[in-house]
């Protein structure tokens, strides 16, 4: 009995050293990088519908979207939503997206799409990041 108890617990250690090991391997290998220091950097927001087509200039020392986004969250008035893979841009300049419309806030960084959401997008000097009302 006690052998597998023992047994259970070796498993439990090492399922655990498992999820810890991949998680600093992604951190250390694969997740994206900010970069340190001072940036200049384009935020853009086109909502259409509304006759929206704004863009703001920032010098900022965040490395990453999110962080720029909180601290201009009234300028910008931007709202989020959590979500167990992190957290999405519900609304820019006061404006919500409807969901019941199927509308989301599309994000583009130099004109290329995105690939993750604005807690894993880094600021880069130079780069213009849009956010944009489309329907899906």
């Amino acid at each position: 009995m006690m052998n597998s108890v023992n047994k259970k617990m070796v498993a439990i250690v090492a399922v655990l050293l498992l999820v810890v090991g991949v998680y600093w391997g992604y951190r250390a290998f694969i997740a994206p990088k900010g970069e340190e220091g001072k940036k200049h950097v384009t935020i853009q927001v086109v909502i259409s519908k509304e006759n929206i087509d704004k863009t703001f200039e920032y010098d900022t020392e965040h490395q990453f979207l999110y962080e720029l986004l909180k601290e201009k969250e009234d300028e910008l008035g931007v709202s989020f939503k959590s979500f167990d893979v992190g957290v999405m841009v519900t609304g820019m300049m006061n404006y919500i997206a409807n969901a019941a419309e199927n509308e989301y806030f599309h994000i583009t960084v130099n004109g290329e799409d995105a690939t993750a959401g604005p807690q894993e997008i880094p600021l880069k000097d130079g780069d213009v990041y849009r956010f944009e009302l489309r329907t899906w």
